[in-house]
């Protein structure tokens, strides 16, 4: 009978690699990158935060972790809040453009590292999101003949009309320009109807124009004008006299002329009475 030895055999042990915990993620969902925040509201935020808890700092027998902490805020670099739960949160924004920064941070405050953050960038207007900014002159009406005096009258559409203090400038939002020729004549806030005074008098074109917080035209230009004539008052004023102030006129007349006549007559009676 045969043996057989076996020696020298070698013994292959493979173990499982230990699984690394995922690193720390911050993503902003909402608002998206160039988001238009319309009509003078604030910015909703939501965001998503995975591998990292969101802590209330400066808790009694807190110990620090490198997934522990909570998230900092800021807006166009400015620190703004803290946060502590992955919940939705509103930010008051200004007019014009703006950088939102969020940033995941330990429980004594320090960054992260690798650093943790997320930005996105917005544009705020006290105008609506969508349409295209439009102005129509009312009154007066094309060829219309006026005295040097009248009122304009016009409509906008589209667009949001504020007072110009030097702020950035937002989509659909600005003040309207009264021009005549190349001149400014007034800039307004708002499209109630003004009064023009001492134009000149003739045939002329005037207009009113959208334009930005910093007084440049729309892209597009946005404008409208409407062409006149300017006569002297006492001709504007004729076909209103014929047109029921002759009938004003005349009955003023024959009053005067009644009330002259009484007095006349009462006068006589008092002369043949002997009356002094």
């Amino acid at each position: 009978m045969a043996f057989i030895l076996l020696t020298n055999v070698a013994v292959i042990s493979v173990s499982s690699p230990v699984a690394r915990a995922a690193p720390p993620t911050l993503l902003i969902v909402s608002p998206v990158e160039g988001a238009i925040v319309a009509n003078g509201t604030d910015v909703l935020v939501q965001f998503e935060v995975s591998g990292f808890t969101l802590t209330q700092p400066g808790r009694v027998g807190q110990v620090a972790t490198p997934t522990e902490g909570h998230a900092n805020v800021f807006l166009d670099g400015q620190y703004v809040r803290l946060l502590t739960d992955v919940e939705p949160f509103f930010l008051p924004v200004t007019s014009g453009p703006h950088t939102i920064r969020m940033q995941l941070v330990s429980d004594g405050g320090t960054a992260l590292s690798p650093d943790v953050s997320a930005s996105v960038r917005v544009v705020a207007t006290r105008g609506p999101a969508v349409g295209v900014p439009r102005i129509a002159i009312v009154s007066p009406f094309p060829s219309e003949t006026t005295g040097h005096d009248f009122y304009l009258s016009f409509r906008v559409s589209n667009f949001t009309l504020v007072e110009p203090h030097g702020q950035p400038n937002a989509p659909r939002e600005g003040h309207v320009q009264v021009f005549y020729r190349t001149f400014v004549l007034k800039e307004l806030a708002t499209n109630d109807p003004i009064l023009l005074v001492a134009m000149p008098e003739g045939d002329i074109e005037f207009g009113v124009r959208l334009v930005n917080n910093d007084g440049s035209p729309l892209t597009p230009d946005t404008l409208d004008t409407v062409s006149i004539r300017v006569a002297a008052s006492t001709a504007v004023s004729l076909p209103l006299l014929f047109n029921g102030g002759m009938s004003l006129l005349l009955a003023f007349v024959l009053v005067v002329l009644l009330l002259r006549r009484r007095t006349s007559m009462a006068r006589s009676r008092k002369t043949r009475n002997g009356d002094p």
